[in-house]
C-alpha cells in the first residue's frame, strides 16, 4: 500500500530531516495530486518496491498522495526547483509548458491512449519533451494511460444541442475552455477538491473526467448520468526533477529511470484491466445511467476550435494528428 503518507504540518520537517539524513539515504518526494485507490497507486507501489530494492535502500522513497502538497501547478513549481522529486502529472503539465505540442490533450483530437503514446514516442514527441526539460527543467520519462474522460450531468447529452449552455466544469487549461465554448459548453473552471460541492450547491450541473475520479470523488453521489464521450483518451505523464536526476550517479540515475518505466508499464496494464469495471460500477453499485454518444457530431461542432489552436501549434504536429481529424 502507498505508505508514509503525512499531514501537511509534518512535510517541511520530513525534508528537512530528510536532508540531514542524506549521508546514509538520498529522499525521493513522489507527490501526488489524487487520493487512492486508483491504479495510479498501484504503479507508485511497484516503482517505490523497484527503486528501493536495486537501490539497495540508498533511495528512500516518500509519497505524498491527496495533494499534501498541493495540485499540478504546484508540484510543477516544486519538481522544477527541486523541492519535489517526482510526480505524475495530468494534463496539465504540457498544456502549461508545451501548449505548441499540447495537441494530445485537446479534447476531440486523439481515438485513444495507444495513439497519444504514439505521439510521444516520435521525433514531434521528442521535441517536446525536450522542451519541457529546458523550460521547466523536468524530464517526462514514461507514460500511463489514466482512462478516457468523460461528460457527467443531471440528464442525458447526446448532442451539442443538449450541452448548450450547460455550466460545466473544466480545469484551467485554455484549449479545454476554448473547445468546450465552441461546442455550446458554459466552462466554468473549478479547483478539483472543490468540485462536488461546486456540483452539489448548483455552480456548476456538469464535470468530465475518468471514471476512475469520478468514483474516487463520489460524484455519483451529485451526478446522474455518465456520457460516454471520451473526448480525452488522458495518461498520465511519469515526470522526474532534472535537478534530481543530476544530483544522481549515473548508475542511480538509470534505476530511477527505468523503475519509472517498468512501473507505469504495470500501472497500464492495471488500468487497462480495471476501466471497463470501474466505469460499469458505477452504474450497476451507484445508480448512474450510462449513455452512449455518437462523437462524430461533437467532433464536428469542435473543429472550429481544433482548426484555431492548431495555428499555435508546432511545425509537425498538425501533420501528426491530421489523420484522426479526417
Amino acid at each position: 500500500m502507498i505508505q508514509k503518507t503525512l499531514t501537511t504540518s509534518l512535510v517541511a520537517m520530513t525534508m528537512v530531516l530528510g536532508a540531514v539524513g542524506s549521508a546514509q539515504s538520498i529522499d525521493l518526494s513522489f507527490a501526488l495530486h489524487t487520493s487512492p485507490p486508483g491504479p495510479e497507486f498501484e504503479a507508485v507501489d511497484k516503482f517505490i518496491e523497484l527503486v528501493e530494492e536495486r537501490s539497495n535502500g540508498e533511495i528512500e522513497v516518500k509519497t505524498y498522495p491527496s495533494a499534501v502538497l498541493g495540485g499540478e501547478r504546484d508540484n510543477l513549481e516544486q519538481l522544477t526547483v527541486n523541492e519535489v522529486q517526482m510526480t505524475l502529472f495530468g494534463d496539465t503539465l504540457p498544456n502549461v509548458i508545451a501548449p505548441e505540442y499540447a495537441a494530445t490533450v485537446v479534447p476531440f483530437v486523439f481515438p485513444g491512449p495507444e495513439e497519444v503514446f504514439e505521439f510521444w514516442s516520435s521525433p514531434v514527441g521528442d521535441e517536446a519533451k525536450a522542451l519541457i526539460r529546458d523550460k521547466a527543467k523536468i524530464e517526462v520519462v514514461a507514460f500511463t494511460r489514466r482512462g478516457d474522460r468523460h461528460l457527467t450531468g443531471n440528464k442525458a447529452i447526446t448532442s451539442p444541442d443538449d450541452i448548450q449552455g450547460l455550466k460545466m466544469r473544466v480545469p484551467e487549461i485554455p484549449s479545454w475552455v476554448r473547445v468546450w465554448s465552441e461546442i455550446g459548453a458554459n466552462p466554468t473552471p473549478v479547483a478539483w477538491p472543490e468540485v462536488f460541492s461546486a456540483l452539489q450547491m448548483g455552480v456548476v450541473e456538469g464535470q468530465e473526467n475518468p471514471c476512475f475520479n469520478i468514483n474516487q470523488a463520489k460524484l455519483y453521489e451529485v451526478q446522474s448520468h455518465l456520457m460516454f464521450t471520451a473526448h480525452v483518451p488522458a495518461v498520465w505523464h511519469w515526470s522526474i526533477s532534472a535537478g534530481f536526476l543530476e544530483s544522481l550517479t549515473p548508475e542511480l540515475r538509470d534505476i530511477v529511470v527505468q523503475a519509472a518505466i517498468e512501473a507505469a508499464d504495470h500501472g497500464d496494464q492495471v488500468t487497462k484491466e480495471q476501466i471497463d469495471r470501474t466505469c460499469t460500477a458505477l452504474k450497476d453499485e451507484q445508480g448512474m445511467e450510462l449513455v452512449e454518444v455518437d462523437r462524430a457530431p461533437f467532433i464536428a461542432a469542435a473543429r472550429p476550435a481544433i482548426d484555431e489552436l492548431a495555428e499555435g501549434w508546432a511545425p509537425g504536429v498538425l501533420e501528426a494528428v491530421s489523420k484522426y481529424l479526417e
